[in-house]
């Protein structure tokens, strides 16, 4: 900690000074040194930084000091990817900005609206919350965002793994044209970057790494586990991941033919290339993995040598590469032109040694992340779930979901209430999932959102411009409800 950094609570107003000692902080964490000068002077930022870094305070102590709390309108947004962070947050923001009388309000889903929107009406300064609900209030002109300065994205990677890309592309239409975005996120794959380059002008690469100044192209992890669970393990990390498209490489053309049939009988969009395939099938499949018509591809690394797909996300290891070269040459299939990848390598114990002497060859640090468990996956399922039905309950005209929604509560309870009406809800809820993909993918040529055919009239929105949805222009909003 260096002088500069551990006089930054002392340079603070006296009410926001008293906040950080209400919160028990005697000195700045690292990513509060770094991130809270520069979201001062007013800059975009993307900052990698993961959850307990103290990130919260990185950006609640520079929101908090930035309010006009004589001024009764939302100055700054913080979207977040489930409720539980949002409330989290918002308790932080609220103690910061205790003392000077700064009112946060969290909006989320699960809960009822009447708080939420008292809090509106009062003149909520600061709005923390998860982007569906958000954009119910927004919809409702109950939240406008014409006085807004500061937008936080706080876990990008989360939210848009969860889904969120199309609801945070319509809350930007909503922003004004002039305010500071700042992107918080632990990993930066390609996605998050393309989020970065729709809502952000020119940020700033803040990271905790010394001496790196950009995302890592590549992130590189590894899951241990044993020779016999293998199988298992990878549909636990796929369902948890939810890769958008991944090449599984296998050391032999047996477990190519086995893993790809062991994916396919759990449901996963799965197929194979091997030296066993014609040259025909397996241009095939390369093309369907290309043309995101697959989502994943079991391979050799012999079969897999020379293809190059620039959108894949991930790159699964299901068996150690047999030298640090194929290593090299495995994970080299993702972040292709420039874009951010995931590596990910399935390792057992006995492997385990081969593995740290690889990392020490090719000086690649690679993490290692526990096996999501039952209770993990199925967190995740509900979130994701959630976020479909907000998106999807939103479109619905408030008269219809009450004759098309309501009606079947006495049926779902009726359901939930026998083993087997359980696992019919389940088989439903899985069909849904399979049905609606989250809409992830952001293209450079997005154009953002579009106006409707039939505009009709709607509550006053923000001042953004209208045209693609790049830098800090927000789009008009007339027309684009479906309500």
């Amino acid at each position: 900690m260096t002088a500069d950094s551990s006089a930054l609570f002392e340079d603070l107003p006296q009410d926001l000074a008293d906040g950080i000692r209400d919160l028990g902080w005697s000195s700045p964490m690292p990513v509060q040194a770094k991130v809270v000068p520069l979201m001062r002077a007013g800059g975009d930022l993307i900052v990698q930084a993961r959850t307990g870094s103290g990130k919260t305070g990185a950006f609640g102590i520079p929101i908090v000091e930035r309010v006009e709390t004589d001024r009764a309108v939302t100055q700054a947004l913080v979207l977040a990817p489930t409720r539980e962070l949002a409330g989290q947050v918002a308790a932080e923001v609220t103690a910061l900005g205790k003392h000077r009388g700064v009112r946060c309000l969290p909006i989320y889903g699960g809960v009822g609206y009447g708080p939420q929107i008292d809090g509106l009406k009062e003149g909520a300064h600061v709005v923390v919350g998860t982007p569906g609900r958000i954009l119910d209030h927004m919809g409702a002109g109950r939240l406008v965002l014409d006085d807004l300065k500061v937008i936080v994205f706080d876990e990008a990677d989360e939210m848009l793994s969860l889904g969120f890309w199309p609801d945070m592309r319509e809350i930007h239409s909503y922003l004004p044209q002039e305010r500071q975005s700042c992107l918080f996120s632990a990993t930066i794959p390609e996605k998050v970057r393309s989020l970065s380059r729709f809502f952000l002008t020119d940020p700033e690469f803040v990271t905790l790494s010394e001496g790196q100044v950009a995302p890592q192209e590549i992130e590189h992890f590894f899951y241990l586990t044993t020779a016999q669970e293998k199988d298992a393990t990878l549909a636990r990390i796929i369902e948890y991941e939810d890769p958008e498209s991944a090449i599984i490489f296998c050391n032999t053309k047996d477990d190519v033919r086995y893993v790809c049939s062991y994916l396919q009988r759990k449901g996963f969009d799965a197929d194979q290339i091997s030296g066993d395939l014609t040259q025909a099938a397996r241009e095939t499949s390369i093309a369907g993995i290309k043309a995101g018509e697959l989502r994943f591809l079991v391979a050799t690394d012999v079969a897999a040598r020379g293809i190059d797909i620039s959108d894949l996300t991930h790159v699964i290891s299901y068996a150690a590469p047999g030298s640090p070269e194929v290593y090299v040459h495995r994970t080299g299939r993702t972040g292709r032109a420039g874009k951010a990848g995931v590596a990910i390598s399935l390792v057992s114990g006995l492997d385990i040694g081969d593995f740290r002497h690889l990392q020490n060859v090719t000086k690649i640090e690679v993490l290692e992340r526990p096996i999501p468990s039952d209770a993990d996956i199925a967190v995740r399922l509900r979130e994701r779930l959630e976020v479909k039905v907000e998106q999807e309950m939103r479109a619905m005209p408030a008269r219809e979901r009450a004759d098309k929604v309501d009606r079947f509560i006495p049926v779902v309870e009726q359901m939930v209430s026998n083993e087997e009406g359980r696992r019919d809800l389940a088989a439903v809820c899985a069909a849904y999932l399979r049905e609606h993909k989250p809409e992830t993918t952001i293209r450079e040529s997005d154009p953002g959102p579009q106006p409707a055919a039939e505009p009709k009239p709607e509550p006053r929105r923000g001042r953004g411009g209208g045209g693609r949805g790049g830098g800090r222009g927000g789009g008009s909003r007339r027309g684009k409800r479906r309500r």
